[in-house]
Protein backbone atom coordinates (compact mmCIF):
# COMPACT_ATOMS: atom_id res chain seq x y z
CA UNK A 1 0.00 0.00 0.00
CA UNK A 2 1.45 3.19 -1.07
CA UNK A 3 1.34 6.21 2.18
CA UNK A 4 1.62 9.63 1.86
CA UNK A 5 5.69 10.19 1.81
CA UNK A 6 8.32 12.20 2.44
CA UNK A 7 10.03 10.28 -0.29
CA UNK A 8 9.67 12.36 -2.82
CA UNK A 9 12.58 10.62 -5.35
CA UNK A 10 11.96 7.44 -7.44
CA UNK A 11 14.85 5.16 -7.99
CA UNK A 12 15.10 3.23 -10.75
CA UNK A 13 17.61 0.52 -11.94
CA UNK A 14 18.09 -0.95 -15.23
CA UNK A 15 15.36 0.65 -16.67
CA UNK A 16 12.97 -0.42 -13.78
CA UNK A 17 11.22 1.49 -11.20
CA UNK A 18 12.32 0.34 -7.93
CA UNK A 19 10.57 2.95 -5.78
CA UNK A 20 10.05 5.57 -3.99
CA UNK A 21 13.81 7.01 -2.24
CA UNK A 22 15.35 9.50 -0.28
CA UNK A 23 19.28 10.23 -1.27
CA UNK A 24 21.08 10.05 2.25
CA UNK A 25 24.31 9.87 1.16
CA UNK A 26 26.17 11.54 -1.45
CA UNK A 27 28.94 10.42 -3.44
CA UNK A 28 32.20 11.90 -3.20
CA UNK A 29 34.25 13.00 -5.35
CA UNK A 30 37.81 11.68 -4.82
CA UNK A 31 41.11 12.68 -6.24
CA UNK A 32 43.83 9.83 -6.88
CA UNK A 33 47.57 10.76 -5.39
CA UNK A 34 50.74 9.05 -6.87
CA UNK A 35 53.25 8.22 -4.29
CA UNK A 36 56.40 10.24 -4.42
CA UNK A 37 58.14 10.09 -1.05
CA UNK A 38 61.58 9.60 -1.32
CA UNK A 39 64.69 10.07 0.89
CA UNK A 40 64.90 13.22 0.52
CA UNK A 41 61.52 13.73 2.14
CA UNK A 42 63.01 13.90 6.02
CA UNK A 43 60.85 11.04 7.48
CA UNK A 44 57.76 12.96 5.76
CA UNK A 45 55.58 10.82 2.80
CA UNK A 46 55.02 12.73 -0.03
CA UNK A 47 52.29 12.88 -3.43
CA UNK A 48 51.28 14.21 -5.92
CA UNK A 49 47.09 14.27 -7.24
CA UNK A 50 47.45 11.44 -10.35
CA UNK A 51 44.50 12.96 -12.27
CA UNK A 52 42.22 9.99 -12.01
CA UNK A 53 39.03 10.68 -10.19
CA UNK A 54 37.27 7.45 -8.17
CA UNK A 55 33.05 8.15 -7.78
CA UNK A 56 32.34 6.92 -4.31
CA UNK A 57 28.75 5.04 -3.72
CA UNK A 58 24.93 6.19 -3.89
CA UNK A 59 23.52 5.48 -0.35
CA UNK A 60 19.65 5.47 -0.76
CA UNK A 61 16.45 4.80 1.58
CA UNK A 62 13.78 3.17 0.07
CA UNK A 63 10.72 1.93 1.04
CA UNK A 64 10.18 -1.50 0.83
CA UNK A 65 6.90 -2.00 -0.67
CA UNK A 66 5.71 -5.69 -2.14
CA UNK A 67 8.58 -7.42 -4.31
CA UNK A 68 11.40 -4.19 -3.89
CA UNK A 69 13.40 -6.57 -1.56
CA UNK A 70 13.42 -8.97 -3.51
CA UNK A 71 14.13 -7.39 -7.19
CA UNK A 72 16.90 -5.52 -5.39
CA UNK A 73 18.25 -8.58 -4.06
CA UNK A 74 18.22 -10.54 -7.55
CA UNK A 75 19.73 -7.41 -9.05
CA UNK A 76 22.69 -7.88 -6.78
CA UNK A 77 23.14 -11.51 -6.50
CA UNK A 78 23.04 -11.51 -10.57
CA UNK A 79 25.48 -8.73 -10.49
CA UNK A 80 23.72 -7.14 -12.64
CA UNK A 81 25.75 -3.65 -13.96
CA UNK A 82 23.10 -1.10 -15.60
CA UNK A 83 22.08 2.42 -15.46
CA UNK A 84 20.83 3.77 -12.32
CA UNK A 85 18.52 6.85 -12.06
CA UNK A 86 17.33 9.08 -8.80
CA UNK A 87 14.97 11.70 -9.93
CA UNK A 88 12.50 13.74 -8.09
CA UNK A 89 11.20 15.73 -10.83
CA UNK A 90 13.74 18.62 -11.09
CA UNK A 91 17.28 16.84 -10.44
CA UNK A 92 18.42 13.81 -11.82
CA UNK A 93 21.57 11.78 -10.35
CA UNK A 94 22.81 8.72 -13.35
CA UNK A 95 25.33 6.72 -13.41
CA UNK A 96 26.06 2.95 -14.61
CA UNK A 97 26.47 0.82 -11.14
CA UNK A 98 25.54 -2.17 -9.26
CA UNK A 99 24.40 -2.92 -6.02
CA UNK A 100 26.70 -3.11 -3.09
CA UNK A 101 24.30 -3.63 -0.41
CA UNK A 102 20.52 -3.80 0.39
CA UNK A 103 19.79 -3.72 3.99
CA UNK A 104 15.77 -4.14 6.09
CA UNK A 105 15.74 -1.66 8.50
CA UNK A 106 14.78 -2.08 11.78
CA UNK A 107 11.45 -0.51 13.19
CA UNK A 108 11.36 3.30 13.81
CA UNK A 109 9.17 5.07 16.26
CA UNK A 110 8.97 8.27 14.47
CA UNK A 111 7.47 6.41 11.18
CA UNK A 112 6.21 3.20 12.56
CA UNK A 113 3.98 2.56 9.43
CA UNK A 114 6.69 2.68 7.39
CA UNK A 115 9.00 -0.83 5.86
CA UNK A 116 12.62 0.86 4.57
CA UNK A 117 15.61 -0.29 2.99
CA UNK A 118 18.70 1.09 2.83
CA UNK A 119 20.44 0.62 -0.39
CA UNK A 120 24.24 1.06 -1.91
CA UNK A 121 24.81 2.01 -5.53
CA UNK A 122 28.35 1.06 -6.50
CA UNK A 123 29.31 4.08 -9.48
CA UNK A 124 31.15 1.81 -12.34
CA UNK A 125 32.57 4.89 -13.53
CA UNK A 126 30.83 8.93 -12.59
CA UNK A 127 27.46 10.27 -11.07
CA UNK A 128 26.21 12.75 -13.37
Amino acid sequence: MTAVTNYGSTFTFNAVSIGKCIVVGFPEMVMGEAETTNHSGSGYSSSIPDGLVRTGDLTLSVLNESGVYTALRLLQTNKTVATASIGNGIDTITGSGWIRSVKAEDADATDPDANKLTVVVACTGAWT
